[in-house]
């Protein structure tokens, strides 16, 4: 155990609890442990993505920032207050975990303030489709900046790990997401949450995640409806919808216009996520952009099929255990593993290597002076 009395903060994501993507997942998992070793943590909080402010959660202090009324400025200003707090607190300090390069100037200003950090980079954020090409040129040189400056980065998969050195040039520390503890859910509690869906067990195609043009899943629903399935009585189910964007309108206008898609708002609840994987037929993982992704992770432990977009990421997770879509042949793809077996089994013997304790650990050793090698068992 390490020693106690060393205060860690973690900035850079929406906060904890959890309730938006795998940064805020990772930051809760790994900062729970932290006090569980007997560190003293702060997480940084978004005012506008949080509901009422606390004051701790779970053992950890919660400072809050405000952020920008506009979204996107949120990121640049969250992190510059961010940023500003800990050099006016510096003292109080001895190491900062900061996630996502897009955080820059809050990086900078912690630079300044000469505490300890570590930099996890995210993935390749200058690709994603959302983004016009002011902010993809923002976080692209924000990335080589700080593979020039930053003390320490970490990426979540090894993609990432070579992508920064063949194109920046800079070694980087691998440590991946895990995966969380298994949910108990009896048969019965299963069957009263897929009949509050309207769901049968095995007839439904499930994807979760943000509706975001990166992630797919308006792609992925057409794609669903000109394969047919809808007719031998299978249907799509899309949890995530969060925000009236173009994109997520679209969805949800698809989702009107053809019976066998659905569009459900986001859902936190362990039980229901539990009860919604373990009972689809396959789950669809459209991330195109990004490292080791949690929700595939998740999707691992809980579901008999997994059909993922062809991209390295997907591959280096999966090692093999899944079957692949572009976005041309997304129909096909759908055809094409309707008629495959549960790869249940193959999927757990994979997933145990991504494991929190051993992601958090190697985090604690980080603190203490050592270079971690993630060694999951």
């Amino acid at each position: 155990m390490s020693q106690p009395f060393r205060r860690i903060a973690f900035a850079g994501t929406r906060g904890v609890p959890a309730n938006y993507g795998g940064f805020e997942t990772a930051v809760d998992e790994i900062s729970r442990r932290f006090v569980v070793a007997g560190f003293a943590c702060d997480v940084f909080c978004r005012l506008s993505h949080s509901g009422e402010p606390r004051k701790e959660h779970q053992g950890r202090r919660l400072i809050y920032v405000k952020g920008a009324d506009r979204a996107w400025l949120e990121t640049f200003a969250s992190a510059f207050q961010t940023g500003w707090y800990l050099l006016r607190h510096r003292r109080e300090y001895d190491h900062i975990f900061w996630f996502n390069n897009a955080n820059f100037p809050g990086i900078l200003l912690t630079m300044l303030s000469g505490i300890p950090l570590t930099v996890n980079t995210d993935g390749m954020e200058w690709r994603r489709k959302k983004w016009p090409w002011p902010f993809k040129a923002y976080y692209l040189i924000a990335s080589w900046v700080l593979s020039r400056i930053a003390p320490r980065l970490v990426s979540d998969s090894f993609v990432i790990q070579k992508y920064y050195e063949e194109t920046f040039r800079r070694k980087t520390l691998m440590i991946p997401y895990g995966i969380p503890p298994p949910v108990k859910v009896g048969l019965d509690e299963q069957v009263g949450i897929l009949r509050k869906y309207g769901l049968q067990a095995g007839q439904y195609f499930l994807q979760i995640t943000r509706f975001e043009p990166d992630n797919l899943p308006l792609e992925v629903a057409a794609g669903f409806v000109e394969s047919g399935l809808a007719e031998r009585g299978y249907r799509y189910l899309a949890v995530g919808f969060r925000s009236d964007s173009p994109y997520a309108s679209a969805c949800s206008d698809l989702a009107g216009q053809e019976e066998g898609v659905r569009v459900l708002p986001a859902i936190y609840d362990p039980e229901v996520l539990f009860t919604l994987r373990t009972n689809c037929f396959a789950y669809v993982h459209g991330n195109s952009v990004g490292g080791t992704n949690p929700a595939l992770l998740e999707a691992m432990a809980t579901c008999p099929r997994i059909l993922a977009v062809n991209v390295p990421f997907s591959h280096e997770v999966l090692a093999g255990a899944g079957w692949y879509f572009t976005e041309d042949e997304i129909a096909a793809a759908f055809r094409q593993i309707a008629g495959q077996p549960d790869q249940r089994q193959a999927y757990l013997q994979r997933v145990r290597w991504y494991d929190w304790d051993t992601v958090a650990n190697a985090y604690i050793q980080i603190v203490d002076g050592k270079i971690p090698s993630y060694a999951g068992d």
